[in-house]
């Protein structure tokens, strides 16, 4: 099924002893444009802790009752290693999260998801993995950051200098892979919005919050609509797209 990201943030996670807290951010890796982990803000059980969950310990995910629940105990969430706030998360400190909670690193392996494209708990065959560390480099990204609390991500095409703004995202809660940012036309188009593949960016400009599209505005403007709905956006055959591409990388 596909989600929005801010249907998402509307979650509580529930341990398997107790509830943690709610969504409030979702880091996802700009290279395959898949989400890594859920933010979790725990409130008043673990003040100023920024906790995060992988897909990989979710043991049942329903999004239309608000509610994800992990594999992992209230305990073993405390005792995991430090994740300040506001501090990026290098590689070394993924590695530290996946050794707690013995997750297969997703960066080992030619798929999504380590060797496959789907985030699955680890085997003992899988276990050779979690001590290896290919680089320390990180390439999460937060969708908060990209749909920004006022304003998101600039968005421009080959022929117009800006198209609109990023506001939310598209997500398969299967293999938690992004396939749209839903980009709202703002003056250009008002009232009106165009869901926009991974595949049609061309570059994204960190320090400017600029998004580079390879498409004309007329095509932007063919396909905007008046509405975000996902039951639209389901119509569309994204079966295996994504991977395909990515994949291909």
């Amino acid at each position: 099924m596909l989600y929005k990201a801010s249907t998402i943030q509307s979650c509580t996670v529930q341990a398997t002893d107790g509830e943690l807290g709610k969504v409030k951010d979702l880091y996802f890796d700009s290279e395959k444009w898949t989400i890594r982990y859920l933010v979790v803000d725990t409130l008043k059980w673990l003040p100023g802790k920024r906790v995060l969950v992988s897909p990989v310990s979710f043991d049942n995910v329903e999004l239309d009752d608000n509610n994800i629940s992990i594999f992992s105990s209230t305990d073993q969430i405390k005792n995991s290693p430090s994740v300040e706030e506001h501090q990026p998360i290098t590689r070394i400190k993924e590695l530290e999260l996946h050794n707690h909670y013995g997750w297969s690193p997703y960066w080992v392996g030619g798929g999504l998801w380590g060797p496959g494209n789907l985030p699955l708990l680890s085997t003992k065959e899988d276990e050779q993995y979690v001590s290896q560390l290919e680089d320390d480099q990180s390439f999460l990204r937060s969708v908060n950051e990209l749909k920004g609390q006022v304003f998101g991500y600039a968005v421009k095409g080959i022929d117009h200098d800006e198209l609109g703004t990023v506001v939310d995202f598209v997500i398969d809660d299967n293999s938690w892979v992004i396939h749209y940012l839903i980009v709202d036309t703002g003056d250009w188009l008002p009232g009106r919005k165009v869901a926009i593949s991974p595949e049609s960016i061309d570059s994204i400009n960190w320090v400017e919050k600029d998004i580079m599209i390879n498409l004309k505005a007329e095509e932007v403007e063919e396909h905007s609509t008046e509405t975000d709905s996902v039951l639209e956006l389901e119509e569309i055959p994204v079966d295996n797209l994504r991977t395909r591409h990515l994949l291909n990388k």
